[in-house]
């Protein structure tokens, strides 16, 4: 009977002793938001290519600026079961007020193949979608990646699609005459290599200009 105790009593305290462990273990992961700041999303994915997941976090920081309050992304890494901040972006994430008649322009971000995906969406009449990819490369985050789609009905639609890596640029813009029923397509092609890729932080979606040579084609991507 006592055997039958005490082995109940050993029990009790593995049980016990593995629950204060998950619950500690839960408590480590907390990450403490900046005083004022809301979530608007969260996501974990490999960065870095060490195997291991770090978390993005983008907030609305609720401070006004022009457009609306100013977003911010935080980038954490595990140590020692604890998240430690890595990287913090500010300018990436359009204003809360950006997407004009759409409403917050701030469509969702995700980690894709080691990468920082970032896509936003706005207009009135004229719509435009921006969609961003960010790389961890010589010990920053820098562009990789733009691609721009603007227009609207009965008038225009272009794509405009720019791989930073390798410098090549594609362009299609296609005019509708909805009266006539007939569309016309034209198509660009070059090669554009920037000796300094843009960071992460301090990138604003659709502020930076690209003139095509021998045309009148300007993007803002």
């Amino acid at each position: 009977m006592k055997k039958q105790i005490s082995t109940y009593i050993l029990v009790l305290f593995i049980i016990s002793n593995l629950s204060c462990k998950i619950q500690e273990n839960k408590k480590s992961e907390i990450i403490q938001k900046p005083k004022s700041f809301k979530i608007l999303e969260e996501i974990e994915g490999d960065l870095d290519k060490d195997g291991i997941p770090e978390k993005v976090i983008v907030y609305d920081t609720e401070k006004e600026i022009d457009l609306g309050t100013e977003r911010q992304i935080y980038i954490y890494k595990r140590k020692n079961n604890n998240w430690k901040l890595w990287e913090k972006s500010i300018g990436a994430i359009l204003p809360s007020e950006h997407g004009g008649m759409m409403g917050d322009p701030f469509e969702g971000i995700s980690i894709e193949r080691n990468c920082i995906v970032i896509n936003h969406f706005g207009g009135s009449r004229q719509k435009w979608n921006y969609t961003h990819r960010f790389r961890f490369q010589s010990g920053e985050f820098q562009l990789i990646g733009a691609t721009v789609n603007f227009g609207s009905p009965c008038d225009y639609f272009f794509t405009f699609d720019y791989n930073l890596s390798n410098g090549k640029i594609n362009y299609e813009k296609e005019t509708e005459d909805c009266e006539n029923e007939n569309s016309k397509i034209e198509k660009e092609e070059m090669i554009r290599k920037l000796e300094t890729l843009p960071k992460m932080n301090g990138f604003y979606p659709g502020n930076t200009e690209l003139k095509f040579p021998k045309s009148e084609t300007t993007i803002y991507y």
